[in-house]
C-alpha cells in the first residue's frame, strides 16, 4: 500500500487535498456571510490544484509506474497558476480605485 514512499510522505500528501478542500469550502462559506462574490469564485481557480494533488497521490499508488498520471499532475498545477492568475485579476479589477481623487479637489482616498 505505502508504495515508494514512507508513510509521513503519504500522511503530508493526503492531508495537503484535505486541508486544500477544506480551504475551499471556508473561502465559499466565508464570501456567501460577507456577500462577496470574489471570494465565492476563488475556489474555482483552486479545483485544478485540488485534482492535480488526486493525480499525484493516483500516480504513487500505481508506484510511480503511469507516467501519464505525472505528465496531467503537471499540466493541472500550471492550469491552476492561470486559475490563481486570472482570479486575481478579477479581484483586483473589482477593488475599489485609491489615489488622488481630482473631482473632489485633490482630497486623498484609501480602500
Amino acid at each position: 500500500m505505502l508504495g515508494l514512499l514512507s508513510l509521513p510522505t503519504w500522511i503530508v500528501h493526503i492531508g495537503s487535498i484535505v486541508e486544500w478542500g477544506l480551504a475551499m469550502v471556508l473561502f465559499y462559506r466565508v464570501g456567501q456571510k460577507l456577500n462577496n462574490r470574489m471570494l465565492m469564485l476563488m475556489p474555482w481557480a483552486m479545483v485544478p490544484y485540488l485534482i492535480s494533488g488526486f493525480f499525484a497521490i493516483w500516480y504513487h499508488l500505481t508506484l510511480d509506474t503511469l507516467q501519464w498520471l505525472s505528465d496531467a499532475q503537471s499540466y493541472l498545477t500550471l492550469m491552476g497558476s492561470c486559475a490563481f492568475g486570472i482570479w486575481a485579476f478579477f479581484l483586483i479589477r473589482s477593488l475599489p480605485a485609491t489615489g488622488v481623487n481630482e473631482a473632489k479637489g485633490g482630497t486623498q482616498t484609501h480602500v
